[in-house]
């Protein structure tokens, strides 16, 4: 069983790494082995989440986009993406000597869902995913 601490960490950990989110015109299952969104309507532009607790170890990230970043589109997929050392690089980021360490922008999350949309300039549109660390 996983400690009530280590939870906390695990989910300070990512609410610092994941600050970013984009959304999608893609609308098929969710794969896990998948490194991106399938259709981005930002591009590579993402957008900054705002993350907080909900509790010592759910976190919510939250983001919102604006009519005017969407406009005339069908969003289908929401996707958030982190900062994570690349693989090897995970000893380096502990190192409390300050060493530096590589980092890849990475998908951390992805959910699919009926089409929403079209919007117009004026419309606004929030996406909170609410994430628990647990262990069974």
């Amino acid at each position: 069983m996983i400690t009530e601490k280590a939870k906390r960490n695990v989910a300070v950990y990512l609410k610092e790494l994941v600050k970013h989110a984009n959304v999608g015109n893609g609308g098929n299952s969710s794969n896990p082995s998948a490194e991106s969104l399938d259709v981005p309507i930002l591009g590579n532009t993402d957008i900054t989440t705002v993350n907080s607790e909900s509790n010592e170890s759910t976190i919510d990230f939250k983001a919102t986009f604006s009519g005017s970043q969407l406009q005339g589109n069908t969003i289908r997929e929401f996707g958030l993406f982190g900062i994570f050392p690349q693989e090897g690089q995970e000893d380096e980021m502990v190192n409390v000597s300050g060493a530096a360490y590589n980092t890849d922008t990475e998908m951390f999350a992805r959910v699919n869902f009926e089409g929403i949309g079209p919007f117009s300039s004026s419309d606004q549109i929030e996406f909170i995913l609410i994430m628990e660390v647990e262990w069974w």
